[in-house]
């Protein structure tokens, strides 16, 4: 079956107000939103939280809805543009695919909030991490090595011709001959275009209207 897999976060989901909001939380004082939108989470750790362990767990229990603060969060979170419909659209012909690192305790809040934003949810795949996955993450190299074995799993069941991401490292996981079509979307305040290419990206977009 030719599939075609799409990221949520900051993909086809905008989740800026909502790590913002949450880093506020766990730090317990304002940081300008400009830098969650340009840096990394360990960056902010770094840089407002002295690589505190302690911060860091906080953080993601809050985004991955485990402590209930994450879940009211979730309101923050808002549609990219001209999603809804090229989603519909491929998912008429396709078997669609979010592949997220969100957690297998986050699968009805997303798909609520998939649905909220119009996006399709009836025969489609919703392939998530484990809440281990996340326990035992130390670094970016720790998510892609998760990311590559649960897309190696999705290409066992289907021809993917098509990922859209929007995070560079991500497609190391996707980089297979046997996916012609690897786009990126492009999140200009943090990436430049080559760090998609240099990874396995075969196209950068700068919004989905191009699509």
């Amino acid at each position: 079956m030719d599939a075609i897999v799409v990221d949520i976060d900051d993909t086809i989901v905008n989740t800026n107000r909502r790590r913002y909001i949450t880093w506020c939380k766990v730090l317990g004082r304002e940081i300008p939103f400009r830098d969650v939108e340009s840096s990394s989470s360990e960056e902010i750790l770094e840089k407002y939280g002295d690589s505190n362990r302690r911060i860091w767990e906080k953080f993601w229990m809050v985004i991955l809805c485990v402590n209930e603060i994450g879940v009211k969060l979730l309101e923050l979170d808002k549609p990219i543009l001209h999603v809804q419909e090229i989603l519909k659209k491929w998912s008429e012909k396709f078997k669609l695919i979010y592949l997220t690192a969100r957690t297998e305790n986050m699968r009805q809040l997303t798909l609520y909030e998939l649905g909220k934003f119009g996006f399709p949810t009836i025969d489609v795949e919703l392939k998530m991490f484990e809440l281990d996955d996340w326990k035992n993450y130390s670094s970016i190299s720790s998510v892609v090595k998760t990311r590559s074995v649960k897309f190696a799993e999705i290409l066992t069941d289907c021809n993917v011709f098509r990922v859209v991401d929007d995070y560079p490292d991500f497609f190391q996981a996707y980089n297979y001959p046997s996916v012609p079509d690897r786009i990126g979307l492009l999140r200009g305040k943090r990436f430049s275009k080559e760090q998609y290419f240099a990874n396995g990206a075969t196209r950068v977009i700068e919004s989905w209207d191009e699509l």
